[in-house]
């Protein structure tokens, strides 16, 4: 329970909540005269309000399947890639100049790609979930496998572990925070991705709500859909830090990774 409390941000709680304070009594008083911001109070009418309607539940599980699954999918096509182009010589000389290519391509781009191919559906927000979130896993799991360090190959070798034996208690190993933090940054693009994928085409989830709102002049809903998207990544987050302690305890000790 301590360990739990010294993990509160105290500081950060506070300038939050001031924040909220001072937006309530400025919307309240007159000084911030902007008719489509709402206070905090009518923001928290408003979540109660999709709530109630079942609407949040809906659109959220709409949403968090869609990035979830195409992060999942990324995860492990993203990690084998990254082990090819790692690993291999000749495969990272004959596709890095394809994988560069790809990734630079802006992901936003691709939706209406994904649109054209796939139609408005879910399996199209899974496709622009995974395109997106790919390049950060690959390009992550290359960078942790040639982190080790060379004297450390040769203790492997001194030690005949093989080749076998060096990828799974040398370089897997090295290279597991880095594939974590691939996967964190995977995850967030991958949410995003999602959520414009569902404004630009497919007229379901949190995004298309948030812009149906946005649309309708309903404010209190409208900021409340995007408090909800901002509790979702960082639950998201904490969920995936969470699982990579629980499996992971050494390697992410070692590399000083916080949620």
């Amino acid at each position: 329970m301590t360990a739990v409390l010294r993990r509160i941000n105290v500081v950060g709680i506070a300038a939050m909540f001031s924040v909220l304070v001072l937006w309530e009594l400025s919307v309240r008083t007159g000084l911030v005269t902007f008719e489509y911001i709402p206070p905090p109070t009518r923001v928290v009418a408003g979540l109660g309000e999709i709530i109630s309607s079942g609407e949040l539940t809906t659109n959220l599980v709409h949403t968090l399947t869609a990035a979830v699954v195409g992060w999942a999918i990324a995860c492990v096509v993203g990690v084998l890639a990254g082990l090819a182009l790692g690993l291999s010589r000749a495969t990272w000389t004959y596709s890095m100049a394809s994988v560069d290519a790809l990734r630079a391509l802006p992901i936003v781009a691709f939706v209406p790609v994904a649109v054209l191919l796939l139609g408005f559906t879910m399996e199209m927000e899974i496709v622009v979930a995974f395109y997106a979130a790919l390049w950060p896993i690959v390009l992550n799991t290359v960078a942790g496998l040639r982190s080790v360090e060379v004297r450390l190959l040769e203790v492997g070798r001194v030690l005949r572990l093989g080749h076998r034996g060096v990828l799974w208690k040398l370089r897997l190993p090295a290279a597991t925070p880095f594939i974590i933090v691939g996967m964190r940054l995977g995850l967030s693009v991958s949410l995003v991705l999602t959520l414009v994928s569902e404004m630009v085409g497919n007229p379901a989830g949190l995004g298309f709500a948030l812009l149906q709102k946005a649309q309708s002049l309903q404010p209190e809903q409208m900021f409340a859909y995007i408090v909800v998207i901002g509790v979702a990544g960082i639950v998201l987050n904490a969920v995936l830090m969470a699982l990579a302690r629980l499996l992971f305890p050494g390697q992410m000790a070692a590399s000083g990774e916080s949620a």
